[in-house]
């Protein structure tokens, strides 16, 4: 054990007081993806091996971003340190540790903090996602729209919006000091400095009696791993994607939070036994042209929205056990958008339902969104780039990969293995098929970085292939989204 000492209120908006508290080692099950390959130089992407967390819990006054009652109390716990390489990006999943009282979570968030208890911004160290399960006491507690996958129940969830989880007045997710919670995150390194790093995560809870709320995930796909897809582009304005969910059991939704990838124009929830009205839709906001995220070189990631709109209401939208609802994602859909997603994250609350089949819109509803100043409503045209860190560790914009070009007809192969594309530099008619062949034991992926259409691979390690046939002529600059300044690719597709 080692003792830190750190800043227990480390919110932007208000004073920090000091805590001493002993970190305690847990078991993690971790993917772990550095900057560079584990065999390189100075390639350390988590020395410790494992997940440090506190073994007691800070106890801090809400923070504003909680909008709760300041009598109650929030429970901090970090987890860490985390050491990202050189451009790195870190994909866990660890246990943690829920409140130490029993009662009902009424605001909860993430993020990345130093040792110091600083939040770290954007710019330098990215919380691309954080989702949060609860197993309940016996680990059995499955999710509510995919009990059939051995998923635990899904109940809080960000990313680059950082948007806290928030529940009207007299409303709260039960929790219990022995729930088996474990978080799910992956976070991104801009820099070329190698960065350590800790995940806290804040968790405000009323020991009085409240209406119990019910999580659900609402994802334009599925029940599967990886919940991703990418927008072509060169289509119509907007790219739409959609899918409904059945939910178990009835009640009112009294809150609806919303996630988008870079290009996200609205993420809309609807009822389709009322005539597929609206319940509400969560809008993106993205930082202003002068925010330093936008400033990133090279910008090797099409930052997301830095706000997402949370629509609540203490009435609710009356929902009937086994009804559907549709989720349908909104995306620019004319330019290239790689690996989006479109999740609604819904609660419902037993009871209320009421007699009549669609009454009115609830009234007194609450819309929160963004408290930054300057927030532009549409996404903005951004230009991602191939790079290359050279001797200096520095990373440098690249237009192809150094080497001769190998040309092909109707079919190419790739070797994807000691973190590098084989062929690096391909040139094939329209229309030919590319088989790229993993055979790494560390995740990898295909991604287009700038293309006259866009597409990302899964995740894949030793032993998978991904096939893709090329029809539409032009310069495909490709990379592993995972290692984007040690592995990248150009295809040029010439017409027939």
């Amino acid at each position: 054990m080692s003792e830190h000492c750190y800043a227990t209120a480390p919110d932007r908006h208000g004073p920090s007081a000091r805590r001493c508290l002993r970190l305690l080692a847990v078991t993690a099950c971790a993917c772990i993806l550095g900057g560079l390959p584990p065999n390189a130089a100075g390639a350390a992407a988590d020395p410790r091996g494992g997940a440090d967390q506190l073994a007691r819990t800070a106890v801090t006054t809400p923070p504003p971003s909680h909008r709760a009652d300041p009598s109650l109390r929030t429970y901090v716990r970090r987890a860490g340190p985390f050491s990202v390489g050189s451009y790195g990006v870190i994909k866990r999943s660890d246990k943690a540790v829920p409140p130490p009282v029993g009662g009902a979570i009424v605001a909860m968030d993430a993020r990345i903090v130093d040792a110091a208890g600083a939040e770290m911004p954007q710019q330098h160290v990215m919380l691309h996602h954080f989702l949060m399960t609860n197993g309940g006491g016996d680990g059995r507690r499955r999710d509510g729209t995919c009990p059939r996958r051995p998923v635990s129940e899904r109940f809080y969830g960000t990313s680059e919006e950082l948007r806290a989880l928030t529940l009207p007045a007299g409303y709260g997710y039960p929790s219990r000091p022995r729930d088996r919670w474990k978080m799910i995150w992956m976070v991104m390194n801009h820099r070329a400095a190698p960065r350590e790093i800790y995940l806290e995560y804040r968790v405000t809870v009323d020991r009085r009696p409240l209406t119990a709320v019910k999580p659900y995930w609402l994802s334009v796909i599925s029940c599967i791993a990886d919940q991703q897809y990418s927008v072509p582009g060169a289509g119509a304005t907007v790219h739409r994607r959609e899918n409904r969910l059945t939910l178990p059991a009835g009640g009112r939704v009294v809150a609806i939070g919303g996630h988008l990838h870079g290009g996200g124009l609205g993420l809309r929830v609807s009822q389709p036994r009322c005539g597929d009205r609206e319940l509400t839709t969560s809008r993106p906001a993205y930082a202003p042209p002068g925010d330093p995220l936008y400033g990133v070189r090279p910008l090797l990631h099409e930052p997301d929205p830095k706000d997402m709109s949370w629509w609540q209401s203490t009435q609710g939208w009356p929902v009937r056990a086994g009804e559907r609802l549709k989720v349908a994602a909104l995306y620019d859909g004319t330019r290239p958008h790689m690996r989006v997603m479109g999740i609604a994250h819904v609660y419902v609350a037993a009871g209320g339902a009421g007699a009549a089949p669609c009454p009115a819109a609830p009234a007194g509803a609450e819309m929160l969104g963004a408290q930054f100043d300057g927030a532009r409503l549409s996404p903005p045209a951004i230009g991602l780039t191939l790079a290359r860190r050279g001797s200096d560790g520095l990373a440098r914009e690249i237009s192809r990969p150094a080497g001769r070009v190998r040309f092909a007809a109707r079919r190419a192969g790739v070797a994807v293995q000691r973190y590098a594309f084989s062929p690096a530099n391909l040139s094939i008619a329209a229309g030919a098929i590319v088989r790229w062949d993993f055979r790494d034991r560390d995740q990898h992926d295909v991604t287009v970085a700038s293309a006259p259409r866009g597409f990302a691979g899964p995740y894949s390690r030793r032993g998978a292939s991904y096939l893709r046939r090329l029809t539409v002529p032009g310069e495909y600059r490709l990379y592993c989204s995972l290692h984007p300044t040690l592995m990248s690719q150009y295809v040029r597709v010439r017409s027939r």
